[in-house]
Order: structure tokens, then sequence, then C-alpha cells
């Protein structure tokens, strides 16, 4: 058994495991989250037992890889036929064009295209449906979980915004739509879900350049956000890893999970006292 990699007054992080049944079985009065992000139409993932089970799945955007749907409804399948989790939460990211029907991207399709690809992902992702199977879509909503072994409920938001960086979905560009979407987050929220990461927290591209987001940061940053007790996101694919930021103040510890599969193949596996 691997011990945790990050530990901290309420939270155990894992990172390192070779297969699933490396990671000891949770405490009671713990939930598990298993937190991934940027999969990218690949669903190959629980090849070898390399995905862990838990009581909360978490799945932070670029469900495809170039956008199209066929690469999401594959990607769709595979999340409703993964077993083991008592619920499954998803958002979008910044490949997921057709789940913007505002993307710019689209405009390139006529409008007889566009109207029919735009309706089967909106079938695809109806919520009555996803229910049927255990899957959550968030865009810039909140819901409440339950861990399935307690009767702690969990606030969760997600988001699948990003700051402007070149064409796709969701993205916004001066400070005043950063923080008009950001001020959607309410201040209740435990679990976040979002697409990008806050600036200067696992953020920095191969190019040494932070590229998330200054608004969140900030918001996270305040007493606004003090409930939050795990951040998941993705976007830079290399900057994937996990930090435990202590409590200030009134601020609750929180972890912050740059979940992305890209590079390292696995989940992260995130631990809280409830």
């Amino acid at each position: 058994m691997v011990q945790p990699d990050l530990s901290g007054q309420y939270a155990r992080v894992y990172l390192e495991y070779n297969h699933a049944t490396d990671i000891p079985a949770k405490e009671i009065g713990w939930t598990r989250f298993i937190c991934l992000s940027d999969t990218h139409s690949t669903t190959h993932w629980d090849d070898g037992g390399r995905m862990p089970r838990g009581d909360i799945l978490l799945h932070a955007g670029d469900l495809s890889s170039w956008g199209t749907v066929r690469q999401l409804q594959k990607t769709i399948k595979w999340l409703e036929n993964l077993e083991g989790y008592g619920a499954k939460i998803i958002i979008a990211g910044n490949h997921d064009l057709w789940l913007d029907k505002e993307c710019v991207e689209l405009l390139k399709f006529d409008d007889e295209e566009r109207t029919t690809m735009l309706n089967t992902c909106r079938r695809l992702m109806e919520k009555s449906r996803l229910k049927q199977v255990g899957l959550t879509y968030l865009e810039f909503e909140e819901t409440t979980i339950q861990d399935p072994d307690s009767a702690k409920e969990w606030t969760v938001f997600g988001s699948p915004a990003s700051p402007r960086h070149s064409s796709g979905a969701f993205q916004y560009g001066p400070i005043e739509e950063a923080e008009e979407i950001n001020s959607r987050i309410p201040a209740r929220t435990e679990i976040l879900l979002t697409h990008t990461p806050p600036y200067n927290i696992l953020d920095e591209t191969r190019k040494g350049k932070h590229a998330g987001c200054k608004n969140l940061e900030k918001r996270l940053a305040s007493n606004d956000l003090r409930h939050c007790r795990l951040h998941v996101f993705g976007h830079i694919h290399e900057a994937a890893g996990a930090v435990i930021i202590e409590a200030v103040k009134e601020r609750a510890e929180r972890v912050a999970v740059n979940a992305a599969m890209i590079h390292r193949g696995k989940p992260i596996v995130v631990d809280l006292k409830n």
C-alpha cells in the first residue's frame, strides 16, 4: 500500500501509484474524490487497472480532442459505462466546441449543419438522460452531491471557462469578463471544478509562462470562497499535480489539483474528511 503523497489536517492526496489497488481504502468519515481532466477523447485510461474507484468522480473538461460531436459521444459513452462511483460530475473545456453554442469556430459550418450538430449535443448532454447513468454535467451551475457512505453533502460548482488563448470554446478576454464569470461561483461552494487553473497554481507552461486566471486566483485567495476545500482543474497539461493550500484565518484548507491526464496517464485521488 502506498502512503499519501500529500497530507493536510483534513486532506490526503495520492499522486504516485502503479495500480488502483495500491491505494488504501478510505477511512470512515472521509469522502474519496477521483480527479481527472483533459482526457481528449482517449478512453483507455482504465486499462491495466489504473482508474481508482471512489465516491465522486470529477472531470474538469476537455472531454474531446478536436471538439467533434463523434469525439464527444465517445467520451460520454466511456464515462457512462464507468462503474464504481457514487456520482460522476463533469464540465467542458476549451476543446469542447459543440458544447458552446456561442463558439465562433462553429460559424464556419452552414446553418443547417450547425443546428443539427448542436441539437445532437443537446440531446447527448440532456440532464435527465445523463442522470439515468449517474452523470451530472455542469455549465456555470452548482449541484449537491451526497457521500454514499455518510450523510455528508458536498456543494459543487462547475465552470468550463478559461482565459482566451487562441480559438476555442468558453473563453473570455477582458478583466470585466473574467470578473463576471468568476462572480457566478457561489460563496457556499465546497468543491470547485474549473477548466482553467488559478494564476500561479499548477499553471506553468513548458515555456515558463503562468497561464492561469488572475481573477480566479484573487477570488480564491479572498474570504469569498472560504468554504472551498477542493479545486480541480486542468488545461495546462504539463503542470499536472496537486498542492495543499493551508488554512488562513477563516479560509479552509484547500487542495488544488491539476488533473490533466495526457502526461500522467492516471487520475489524482483526494480524500477529504467530512
